[in-house]
């Protein structure tokens, strides 16, 4: 991990103390990150800081994602299987990305990709020159082990963290943009993962989220059952209003809901 990332981070256990490595280096692969306020320590390997203190979510949904397998072949076939699925047509990987870059704006601090899976829009975020640093978060070990790899293969520099939202483990007003590409619907307690993102948010910083529009009764039923969480574009828009976030906007392209909304400036 980068020293501008690590800079950065706070303790997900006592949510005051900043995270610093044993000795102050540029990039940090491998070692612990220890806590000055309650001394928790987080093993780091491979450059991917470890701070889940304790097990991760059971959801049925959740559970897919941390096997091996899946993680291995989400962005080749799983994921467009799931696309196939769901959108008629489907959009292309480049058009959804330009969309994610452009309602995020110009960012002035570093980008969280929150739930990044393989780093699918990380990695393309990463390679964009100009741009601030690049984190990605996710709490399915075998997703961010794919992405490491996946990172390595294409040369491109993800600092990432294995993390469970809500809590997000940044340091208040650090970043500048937050993008939650095809995850939202993982999120069980929106409003306290939204007020998470406006504090992490620096003024100016924009939200980006995608998920889907909920199905019919039966299938929304089946989805909550295993774990997953599909919201209307009006439950969305007034939680973000709840949380602070302003500037409202939306773009419905059935079956997929993209909101943006941003942190005021004062």
């Amino acid at each position: 991990m980068q020293r501008a990332i690590l800079q950065l981070l706070r303790c997900p256990r006592c949510r005051r103390g900043g995270l610093r490595p044993e000795t102050d280096t540029a990039e940090l692969l491998f070692g612990p990150l220890h806590c000055a306020e309650c001394h928790a320590r987080y093993p780091v390997a491979e450059g991917v800081a470890d701070l889940v203190a304790e097990p991760a979510s059971s959801a049925l949904a959740q559970r897919g994602l941390e096997q091996r397998l899946v993680a291995r072949s989400y962005e080749r076939y799983v994921r467009p299987a799931l696309q196939r699925a769901l959108s008629a047509p489907p959009m292309d990987r480049d058009s959804e990305y330009l969309l994610y870059r452009s309602l995020l704006g110009h960012p002035e601090a570093p980008v969280l990709d929150l739930g990044t899976g393989t780093g699918l829009f990380a990695r393309r975020l990463a390679r964009e020159s100009g741009l601030p640093p690049v984190v990605g978060m996710d709490v399915s070990r075998a997703m961010l082990e794919e992405s490491v790899a996946q990172a390595h293969e294409d040369g491109v520099r993800v600092d990432l963290l294995r993390a469970e939202a809500p809590y997000l483990p940044f340091q208040d007003g650090s970043l500048g943009g937050v993008l939650l590409a095809h995850s939202l619907h993982f999120i069980a307690e929106l409003g306290r993962l939204l007020l998470e993102v406006s504090r992490v948010l620096r003024p100016g910083g924009r939200f980006v989220a995608s998920t889907w529009i909920p199905p019919g009764r039966a299938a929304t039923f089946v989805q909550r059952s295993a774990g997953l969480h599909p919201r209307e574009e009006e439950e969305l828009k007034d939680a973000l209003a709840a949380a602070g976030l302003g500037g409202f906007a939306r773009l419905r392209l059935p079956p997929l809901l993209v909101v943006k909304a941003e942190k005021p400036v004062r």
